[in-house]
């Protein structure tokens, strides 16, 4: 018993300490869980963390591309409204240059009318270098208060003086002809000045090409140039083809069999669908004069164009119809511009129209930012005067009518002048050409093709 309470006094240094508690084996295991516990809420915590992190991280993303697509698309949408003002400003002045051409002006006048529509325009307003230095300042105000960031220009050009290639199937036997004509001088034209076209296409025969034209629009089955049935040069393309109709776009032309990428190159930049049906020659292009005769050379282009841009040395051809193409054959052969030149005697069945512009091609473009990072869209429309092209046709026609029955149109004219001897329906009458003209049609000019990049 003593024993006992002896043991019971006897002093333990470890007893109560850490040291004897990890010894215990029952505490050292709830100590082992407690550190285990510690370790997987430290990992839980920072997996947490670095989802919280890819998760602000694809929000970021997300939101920054949205941002990217949202102010891209706005920016295209200013791009697309500039041309779309760039366009309207264009008709506008289109259609001012129709009612102004319709005036009685004096010749000094009349010549500066095609400044309506060529002169170039762009926005925001570039101050010319001579300007004064108070118009300066108003225009950089006027640039400064407009709403619109982004800018504009757009360009018109004389689409109607360029060959119409859907002449040759037209009504008039003459423009057919001379269509043909037109684009066989322009394969010459090419042999005569480039050696390499001549030496790779020396055997070509062109005439074949231009007949695949019309067989691509005739009504006939059989071949233009006499060979049977035209369908067997289109089989390759199909059931459809030739579709017995005029070409719808330029390109068209490259479904035309022996059509190479270089033939239509040449071809593309003389020829049209919106032809106003006769020669301008105070604004065909260098490539439409060259195409009138194979004799017209570069030198005497030159002096063409330098003669209608110059005042002092003729201005502008004038006339209409055959005093047109008089006034500008007389200046093409006179001893001062080419003694020596001899033009085809189908020369002067060549439509030609001094007056004034029909057609029009106009390019508007809208540029939004600079250097790599701009945006751009172009509107390109076709604007033609309808009732003039329709005009010119029905002349030919009936001058070719006057041809062929010579006798009845001279007892008709009689008849008629007979019946009106004061100047009524079917006489010259007293009014003046600007009265005898249809109204202008209200509204924009008459677009017939519309087509945005």
């Amino acid at each position: 018993m003593i024993n006992k309470w002896i043991s019971r006094l006897k002093f333990n240094p470890l007893k109560g300490s850490a040291v004897a508690r990890s010894l215990d084996p029952a505490k050292n295991k709830f100590s082992q869980n407690f550190s285990n516990r510690r370790g997987v809420a430290l990992i839980m915590a920072i997996t947490t963390l670095l989802f919280m992190v890819y998760i602000a991280s694809e929000m970021s993303t997300d939101s920054m591309v949205e941002y990217v697509v949202n102010s891209q698309e706005l920016n295209r949408l200013k791009t697309y409204y500039a041309a779309r003002n760039g366009m309207q400003i264009a008709l506008l002045r289109v259609k001012l240059f129709q009612q102004a051409s319709r005036l009685t002006l004096p010749p000094a006048f009349q010549s500066q009318l095609n400044q309506i529509w060529q002169f170039p325009f762009a926005w925001p307003l570039l101050p010319p270098p001579e300007i004064n230095a108070v118009d300066k300042e108003n225009m950089e105000k006027l640039n400064k208060e407009s709403l619109m960031d982004a800018s504009y220009f757009h360009i018109i050009e004389d689409e109607g003086t360029k060959i119409d290639v859907n002449d040759l199937v037209s009504p008039s036997k003459t423009l057919q002809q001379i269509t043909k004509t037109q684009i066989l001088n322009i394969f010459l034209q090419k042999m005569e000045t480039d050696e390499a076209f001549q030496e790779a296409y020396q055997g070509f025969r062109f005439e074949d090409l231009v007949n695949k034209i019309i067989d691509f629009m005739s009504d006939s089955t059989t071949s233009a140039d006499g060979g049977g049935d035209k369908r067997s040069a289109f089989r390759d393309l199909g059931q459809d083809y030739p579709p017995n109709r005029g070409f719808r776009t330029l390109e068209e032309m490259r479904l035309i069999p022996g059509m190479t990428e270089e033939f239509f190159n040449i071809l593309a930049s003389r020829l049209t669908i919106y032809g106003s049906k006769a020669i301008n020659p105070n604004t065909a292009t260098k490539d439409v004069l060259k195409s009138l005769d194979p004799s017209i050379t570069d030198a005497l282009v030159k002096d063409i164009i330098d003669r209608r841009n110059d005042p002092d040395l003729g201005g502008r051809f004038t006339g209409d119809g055959v005093k047109c193409l008089e006034n500008f054959k007389s200046f093409i052969t006179s001893g001062a511009q080419n003694a020596t030149n001899r033009l085809n005697e189908d020369f002067d069945k060549i439509p030609m129209m001094c007056d004034k512009v029909a057609n029009f091609k106009i390019t508007s473009t809208g540029v939004y930012g600079a250097g790599r990072n701009s945006i751009k869209r172009s509107i390109t429309t076709m604007v033609m005067d309808l009732s003039k092209s329709a005009s010119q046709v029905k002349t030919y026609l009936e001058d070719e009518k006057k041809k062929e029955n010579p006798d009845q149109q001279n007892q008709n004219g009689a008849n008629q002048g007979n019946q009106n001897p004061a100047g009524g329906a079917g006489g010259s009458g007293s009014k003046s050409g600007s009265q005898n003209q249809e109204p202008l049609p209200k509204g924009p000019p008459r677009i017939v093709y519309w087509t945005e990049t």
